[in-house]
């Protein structure tokens, strides 16, 4: 008679998980199928940034990659990958470089930064192991980058 008794309750228990799963597996798919949905808004372009110092002012491309590297909006956001010295130290004008064939967004970022969107130049990198895909060049006039922005 313990057995039988034994077996009743152990089909009972057999049926409350089934039953516990079943509701589990509802509820799940009522999330799912009635869920609010969140959409992320993310920006039309990632700048993927190199900063180059052209004017010789110690530390300027830190500077102003710090700046930048906070720059996001609907449009654009910005991420510098890489700070250094430009080749030459005497730049008067400060320009971007446009490291893909599409200049869009480094027209794009020259607007938001305050240079002249029509000057900017294209130029691949040769082994372009941190994907930059705009190189921004500070020139004697770097007081002007930014200075529309807070």
């Amino acid at each position: 008679m313990n057995k039988i008794k034994l077996n009743k309750y152990l089909e009972i228990a057999i049926v409350v998980t089934f039953v516990v799963v079943l509701i589990y597996i509802g509820s799940i798919t009522f999330r799912i199928t009635t869920g609010v949905s969140k959409t992320i808004e993310s920006p039309s372009y990632v700048i993927r940034l190199q900063v180059l110092n052209g004017c010789g002012q110690p530390g300027l491309a830190g500077v102003y990659a710090d700046k930048l590297a906070a720059f996001k909006d609907d449009e654009m956001e910005i991420k510098v990958v890489d700070t250094d010295n430009f080749e030459l130290k005497k730049v008067a004008e400060s320009f971007i470089i446009s490291r893909l064939d599409d200049k869009k967004a480094a027209r794009l970022l020259a607007q938001k930064i305050g240079l002249d969107p029509s000057k900017v130049t294209y130029k691949p990198l040769e082994n372009n192991y941190r994907h930059v895909s705009a190189t921004l060049v500070l020139g004697e006039d770097y007081k002007n980058i930014l200075a529309t922005q807070k």
